[in-house]
C-alpha cells in the first residue's frame, strides 16, 4: 500500500510523465449525474470533508463532473486549466496524491486551485481506465491541515473504482439532438485541424457541438457551415477574432436575425471596405436556410439599395457591389452538389431581362 501512494515530495510531482489521454468531458446524461452526485456526497460524509469532487480530463482542461462544496464557493463544470490544478499531479503520475497542507507544499502551494478552493488537506486518486490511462480524479479536500489515514485512502480508491466502472460501462450513445459528425470527420470535410476546431470552440464560442454520454463532440450541419464560413473569411484576410465576432450570437457584437442582417447589409454597401459586405452576405446564408436568406434578407436588401439609387441617395456602384456579393454566393451554392437533386430543370430569363440574380436564386432554391 505504501508503494502505491504518491509521496509528498517535489521530485516525484515534478518528474511525472504526461499521459496521452484522449479528450473527455463531463458525462451529461441525468442517470450518470445522479450517480456521481451521490458518490461525491458519500465521499464528503465518509471522510468528513467540506469539498469532494469528481474531475475529468479534457486535454489541457480539468472539468468538474460533480462536486460537494460550501455555499460560498462557486464552481462550474468548465473547471479550470489542468496546469492550474492540484489534481494534475495525480493524473500525471497515475497514483494517489496525499498532501497534509497544500499551503506549505513546495509544488502545489502557488497553484490557483490551492488559493481558489482554500485547500489545505488534499487527497486525490486517479480514475484509471482499463487501458491504463488516467481519465480524471476523485478527490477530497479539507480547509484545515490533515493527516490522511490508510483506510481513508483505501475508501477513496474504492469509490474511484466505482466512478470509472460506471463511466466505462456507459455506452457511447448520443443524447437526444447529439447526433452528427465527430471532430475527425469535420476536420476532414473542412480542412481545419481538430486542435484548431477545439480552440475556436473554447476561445470564441462560435461552435457549440453536442456531446455523447461519454463527452465526445458531435457537430451538426450548422456547425460545419460555420467552420467553412470561418475558413473562407480567413482566406479573405480576416483575423479569426474578427470573423468570430461576426458569428457571435450576442446581438451587440454581430447581426444574426433576418432583420438585423438585412439592415447591416444595406448599411455596409457604403463602407469602403467591401470585405464587411461580403462577410455579411456569407453570414446570412450561413445562419439561415437558403429560402430565408434569399426571401427575407438578400432580396429586400437589393430592393432597398436599388430604391435608394433611383432616389439619388446611393450611386450605381454600390448597387453593383451588393449584386456581385450576392451573385458570388449564389454561384457557390449552385456549384455545391452534396445534396441529391432529382431531374433536370432549364431556367432562362425573359426576353430583354439583363439581371440574372433572380434566376440564380431560383436555381439555388430548386436545388436546396
Amino acid at each position: 500500500m505504501t508503494q502505491r501512494v504518491q509521496r509528498e515530495t517535489a521530485e516525484q510531482l515534478a518528474t511525472a510523465a504526461r499521459p496521452k489521454a484522449g479528450p473527455r468531458a463531463p458525462v451529461r446524461d441525468a442517470a450518470a449525474r445522479l450517480v456521481f452526485d451521490r458518490l461525491t456526497r458519500l465521499v464528503s460524509a465518509l471522510l468528513d470533508v467540506p469539498i469532494a469532487m469528481i474531475n475529468l480530463v479534457d486535454e489541457e482542461q480539468l472539468l468538474f463532473a460533480s462536486w460537494v462544496c460550501p455555499t460560498e464557493l462557486t464552481l462550474h463544470e468548465r473547471g479550470m486549466p489542468l496546469p492550474h490544478s492540484i489534481c494534475q499531479h495525480s493524473v500525471l503520475s497515475a497514483m494517489p496524491l496525499v498532501i497534509k497542507d497544500a499551503r506549505a507544499h513546495p509544488v502545489v502551494r502557488d497553484l490557483p486551485a490551492t488559493r481558489d478552493l482554500s485547500v489545505a488537506g488534499y487527497l486525490g486518486v486517479p480514475l484509471m481506465s482499463a487501458s491504463g490511462k488516467a481519465r480524471g480524479t476523485l478527490c477530497a479536500i479539507d480547509s484545515k491541515p490533515r493527516t490522511w489515514g490508510k483506510q481513508e485512502i483505501v475508501t477513496l480508491e474504492d469509490l474511484a473504482a466505482t466512478v470509472i466502472a460506471y463511466i466505462e460501462r456507459a455506452p457511447e450513445r448520443a443524447e437526444p439532438g447529439a447526433e452528427g459528425l465527430n471532430i475527425a470527420a469535420v476536420a476532414r470535410r473542412t480542412g481545419i485541424g481538430a486542435d484548431t476546431l477545439r480552440k475556436w470552440e473554447r476561445r470564441y464560442g462560435v461552435l457549440r457541438p453536442n456531446r455523447t454520454t461519454g463527452g465526445q463532440r458531435r457537430y451538426d450541419e450548422r456547425d460545419v457551415a460555420r467552420v467553412e464560413w470561418l475558413r473562407d473569411r480567413l482566406a479573405d484576410g480576416f483575423r479569426i477574432s474578427e470573423a468570430a465576432a461576426l458569428l457571435a450570437d450576442d446581438a451587440a457584437t454581430a447581426a444574426s436575425s433576418t432583420s438585423d442582417l438585412r439592415d447591416a447589409i444595406i448599411a455596409a454597401v457604403s463602407d469602403p471596405d467591401s470585405r464587411q459586405l461580403t462577410a455579411l452576405v456569407e453570414q446570412a446564408f450561413t445562419l439561415h436556410d437558403v429560402e430565408t436568406a434569399v426571401e427575407e434578407i438578400v432580396a429586400p436588401a437589393l430592393r432597398a439599395v436599388g430604391d435608394r439609387w433611383r432616389e439619388g441617395t446611393e450611386c450605381i456602384a454600390e448597387e453593383h457591389l451588393l449584386s456581385e456579393a450576392v451573385r458570388s454566393r449564389l454561384r457557390v451554392l449552385l456549384a455545391d452538389r452534396r445534396h441529391a437533386v432529382r431531374g433536370t430543370a432549364v431556367l432562362a430569363c425573359a426576353p430583354g431581362e439583363r439581371h440574372e440574380l433572380g434566376l440564380l436564386a431560383l436555381a439555388v432554391l430548386l436545388q436546396a
